[in-house]
């Protein structure tokens, strides 16, 4: 007698649904199959009948299984098997316990993509280190370290891709279009790139003075520009807007545990911007542990073997097996269980395999990470400011806030968050209750007060209290100590009153200046009647000239170029747009009658220098050495 297995056995997929249009090339699929009342453990294949990517096999714990699926753009047939072998015998006949689904992959192209880039030094032996099995397989070339990359990166972005041999199944060699990596040579030595100074985690012994080399940030970001396209733009810097930046992930072949120093060379976590780059950067002490291929991923994240701390790196102590190498830091599944762990860990169960909150939001707003069905952005550049009043501080940014950090001695305790969720997605406020929201004045400007930051958070009197706030065009800006920028940006001017400053742009390290445009004497008839501004890449210095012939004169002499515009009577300064980042790199000044053109070079970060409602701009300040090197505005109530 013939005897069915039950359909109910049959794979039933649980986060994805028959005809479903997804945006990712690798996707997770989670599911059950099986009897649901077993101890058992069994096989899901996965096959792919339109395009040619090879069969893959998934593990079964208890009825659970995940599986990474490969698809191609547009429609893709999946057909998800379950090994029969537990449940068959030669008395019963079992028909494939098999269920088909189609998904529809389409590639958000209008996304920038993430770069992904490998530095090696100009005399690199282009290997990693690795443990002697892995050597002797050869798996620390550079070849081994490019699948690697790209299969760890297909976990969770999209990437720059081109038409090439693909390596993301190590079955079968196939042309496909595929993560493109870019191998990034150095103008550095081995030598130089594994000195320990270099070295994130180095420690300087007593009286050694801190090292003026180059960073290994400042070395990769240098070989990308010196590389060209696609981390070069011809474009001027004023013209762009933060969705149209370089996003590129770095990866360092040359990092190398030093057991005698207990030190990894060669390698540092780091992240950061610079003009048209947003990088991040690690070392690949690690890389050894990654998987090559889709087939490998569930052996990686269930190898237990113990890190040889005599070759191999066990970095800050959390890599003291070699799966816990790859951890969580790529937010990559679990295949069903985790090492001496008996039982299937479900998504709800994946504690510690998440993003903290805050990365969330900011990945939000982030342009990597849109989909069609999110409102349009603004992108442009300007990051948020920061201005006093009174017991409280304004933050405005012109793209709108979406998180403020909260921190104690420079460790994170707390945030707010500005996630317009009915804005979002139906362009309205209605059931708006994030806690962040209730803070904001109108678009783009946040106003956080010192009893408010109290409720949140509580600390000692000798503590120092920062915020980080980061805008929705993924420009961020930071206030290291808000009572004492609160108390430092209250002044008093002779016959003038109580005025504020703003935060300084620059590094405000020269000589102080202080410029008031408003004339303290009511019988003064002097008026600010023009500006010379003289500049090369940065801005060199400024002259202000009143109509009673009087000159103030603030920075250096140098500067090549001049610009110069004048004001009537009636005119008055409302703010100044800078760019900044060490010294002032360029400005310009808008009046109520007109803008000026744009002063200077086009480096650094792009501010507004302009004023909240109900105040009016009646001075500047800074600091000044060879060129201008810090700059504010003076401002009071109207």
């Amino acid at each position: 007698m013939i005897v069915p297995v039950p359909s109910s056995l049959s794979p039933v997929l649980i986060n994805v649904k028959n005809g479903e249009i997804v945006h990712q090339r690798i996707l997770l699929v989670y599911g059950q199959a099986g009897p649901k009342d077993r101890d058992f453990k069994s096989n899901i294949t996965v096959e792919h009948h339109v395009n040619n990517f090879p069969s893959t096999t998934w593990p079964v714990f208890n009825s659970h299984f995940k599986s990474l699926v490969h698809l191609d753009p547009g429609p893709n047939d999946i057909k998800f098997i379950l090994d029969q072998e537990p449940y068959s015998s030669p008395s019963t006949f079992s028909p494939p316990l098999t269920t088909t689904i189609t998904i529809n992959y389409i590639p958000l192209l209008q996304n920038p993509p993430l770069h992904l880039a490998i530095l090696v030094a100009k005399d690199s032996n282009l290997v990693i280190d690795a443990p002697p099995e892995k050597v002797v397989n050869a798996e620390n070339n550079l070849s081994s370290v490019v699948a690697k990359f790209r299969c760890a990166a297909y976990l969770v972005f999209r990437l720059e891709e081109e038409w090439q041999p693909d390596t993301i199944s190590g079955q079968k060699r196939a042309l496909r279009q595929t993560a493109k990596i870019h191998i990034v040579k150095s103008d550095f030595t081995l030598k130089e790139i594994l000195d320990p100074q270099r070295a994130q985690q180095y420690k300087p012994p007593p009286g050694e003075e801190p090292s003026k080399k180059e960073s290994l940030y400042d070395i990769f970001m240098k070989a990308l520009k010196n590389y060209g396209p696609p981390f070069t733009d011809p474009r001027d810097n004023s013209d762009k807007d933060n969705s149209l930046q370089c996003y590129v992930a770095g990866l360092i072949l040359d990092s190398h545990w030093d057991p005698k120093m207990k030190l990894i060379r060669g390698h540092a976590a780091l992240g950061g911007g610079d003009g048209d780059i947003r990088l991040g950067i690690f070392g690949s002490h690690a890389t050894h542990a990654w998987p090559k291929y889709l087939e490998e991923v569930v052996n990686c994240f269930q190898d237990n073997t113990k890190t040889d701390e005599s070759i191999l790196a066990n970095d800050c102590g959390e890599s003291g097996t070699w799966w816990r190498c790859l951890g969580h830091a790529l937010t990559c599944p679990h295949s069903a269980s985790e090492p001496n762990n008996p039982y299937p860990i479900k998504p709800s169960d994946e504690n510690g395999a998440h993003w903290h909150r805050c990365d969330v939001l900011r990945f939000r707003y982030h342009p990597c990470f849109r989909i069609p069905r999110d409102p349009p952005r603004n992108y442009d550049n300007l990051c948020p400011d920061f201005w006093p009043s009174d017991d409280a501080i304004l933050i405005c940014c012109n793209s709108n806030i979406s998180l403020i950090e909260l921190h104690i001695n420079d460790r994170y305790k707390d945030h707010f968050e500005f996630i317009d969720y009915f804005r979002d997605n139906y362009g309205d406020d209605r059931n708006n209750s994030n806690d962040g929201n209730r803070n904001r004045l109108h678009d783009g400007d946040v106003k956080l007060s010192i009893s408010e930051i109290k409720k949140r958070i509580s600390w000692n009197p000798n503590d120092i209290i920062s915020i980080q706030v980061i805008g929705r065009n993924q420009t961020e800006n930071s206030l290291n100590n808000i009572l004492k920028f609160l108390d430092e940006h209250q002044i008093e001017l002779p016959s003038i009153g109580k005025a504020l400053k703003s935060s300084m742009l620059g590094n405000g390290q020269g000589q102080k200046f202080q410029v008031i445009f408003k004339k303290s004497s009511e019988k003064s008839s002097s008026y600010l009647k023009k500006v010379t501004i003289k500049y090369g890449s940065f801005i060199d210095s400024i002259n202000f000239f009143w109509s009673d012939e009087s000159v103030s004169s603030i920075g250096g002499k140098g500067g090549h170029n001049k610009y110069s515009f004048t004001l009537d009577k009636e005119e008055k300064i409302l703010g100044i747009k800078v760019r900044s980042g060490w010294w002032i790199d360029g400005l310009m000044f808008k009046t109520n009658k007109k803008n000026t053109e744009w002063i200077g070079g086009n480096g650094g970060s792009l501010h507004n220098l302009f004023l909240p409602k109900n105040y009016e701009m009646i001075g500047i300040f800074g600091t000044k050495d060879k060129l201008i090197d810090g700059l504010g505005i003076i401002y009071q109530k109207q």
